[in-house]
């Protein structure tokens, strides 16, 4: 099996226009998008932010017909917040997701990407959200894979030295908590490529094999077709300079570890 992008975003995404057909011009054998699932989004206007499950999944019937040498798989991206996690359940309660991506992407007043974010202070936000994040993976037991772990100081200017500072203390139980639920570990191309945290993977990867994890995933979160598998050769480098070469697949959420 060849790895495949398991982070992608459609029309189906609350910031997303992007077309199905317009992905499939890349011609994957396997295909997911993880939609988003954030309730009371700051970044939608407090709306709650959640794909039609039986559009998606009749959209995506439709086009196992039209493209019979493409597996089709289903997949969600759980935005967590503490006080919405029986909202999360009665969502994903009766629904089959092939994947399922955890995510911490707001603490219920603004987005993390939030421009807001830069008058409040870098150590405190960064402490806030790795709590939020701790509490999220301690409470959460239905994800496979942990998304982009620095979302939450994209727009900070945190050296390394600080961020691990700041966050390895909260970083290590939150390792120990994904390994011990078989969960994997997600390199975003956003995080590397566009906000240029490249470092900061390098700084949790060594960490993490350290505690006993291996399980990874590589995810362009592309929001449009431009994006599919961006950043997936400088991730592979990556890894493989950890003497990595296995990264994580799922399908029913079943684990395969295809090499590369």
């Amino acid at each position: 099996m060849i790895y495949y992008d398991q982070h992608l975003h459609s029309h189906h995404s609350f910031d997303s226009k992007e077309s199905f057909h317009h992905y499939l011009q890349h011609q994957p054998s396997i295909f997911i998008t993880t939609e988003h699932l954030d309730f009371k989004n700051p970044s939608d206007h407090f709306n709650d932010s959640l794909p039609d499950y039986a559009n998606y999944t009749q959209e995506l019937d439709s086009l196992r017909k039209q493209y019979p040498n493409t597996t089709f798989l289903t997949g969600i991206e759980v935005g967590y917040l503490n006080q919405h996690q029986l909202d999360i359940q009665h969502f994903l309660k009766g629904k089959e997701f092939d994947l399922i991506l955890l995510s911490v992407h707001q603490n219920g007043q603004l987005d993390y990407m939030d421009n807001n974010i830069l008058s409040l202070d870098p150590k405190e936000v960064t402490a806030a959200y790795y709590t939020q994040m701790l509490q999220a993976v301690k409470e959460f037991s239905n994800a496979q894979v942990l998304t982009h772990f620095d979302y939450g100081v994209r727009k900070l200017s945190l050296s390394v030295n600080d961020f691990k500072q700041i966050a390895e203390p909260f970083l290590i139980p939150i390792l120990k908590e994904i390994i011990a639920k078989n969960m994997a570990l997600e390199l975003n191309a956003k995080s590397i490529l566009t906000y240029k945290n490249k470092k900061l993977y390098t700084y949790v990867i060594p960490l993490y094999l350290s505690l006993g994890g291996y399980l990874f995933t590589l995810g362009s979160d592309a929001h449009r077709a431009s994006d599919y598998e961006m950043g997936f050769q400088e991730m592979k480098d990556l890894l493989h300079s950890f003497q990595i070469n296995q990264l994580a697949t799922y399908q029913q959420q079943q684990l395969t570890l295809v090499t590369f």
